[in-house]
């Protein structure tokens, strides 16, 4: 197991051993969506939340752990169209990776921005997104969450 795998598994137990998690965890179920949306045909045929965030992680389209795991974090707009701007670039073959996470590129003042640019609905998903949400989490976010 590489070390950064293992940082993310002992990230994983310290998280979970800190309390509850009663809420919708938005940042786990937009994970799975933006995989088996975009990604599918680069993960395994029913992709657990784990893989989903490793696989985002290790190619630049950056989560957080803490708003993964954080029942009562809200995916805002901005944040939305952050995910989908980089997965864009990905797939554009534009991706250019600083730290870590695909870098914003220059001309445009925010990932919104950068949608808006490049005919990128990221609204009209983000809408989506909050109506998908109200039917609850999605299986892979329920079976982690041990619900």
């Amino acid at each position: 197991m590489r070390i950064r795998e293992l940082h993310f598994v002992f990230l994983l137990a310290f998280v979970l051993s800190c309390g509850s998690f009663a809420g919708t965890h938005e940042f786990a179920n937009m994970a799975v969506l933006l995989v088996k949306g975009y990604f599918k045909n680069y993960v395994s045929r029913s992709p657990s939340l784990e893989e989903c965030v490793y696989f985002l992680n290790s190619r630049g389209v950056c989560f957080s752990l803490f708003d993964v795991m954080d029942s009562d974090a809200v995916v805002t707009p901005e944040e939305f169209a952050r995910v989908v701007g980089q997965s864009t670039l990905l797939f554009l073959g534009e991706a250019e990776i600083e730290s870590g996470c695909v870098e914003m590129p220059s001309g445009a003042e925010s990932w919104v921005d950068y949608c808006l640019l490049n005919d990128v609905d990221s609204m009209l998903m983000y809408k989506s997104f909050r109506q998908r949400l109200v039917k609850g989490a999605l299986p892979e976010v329920e079976r982690f969450f041990g619900r």
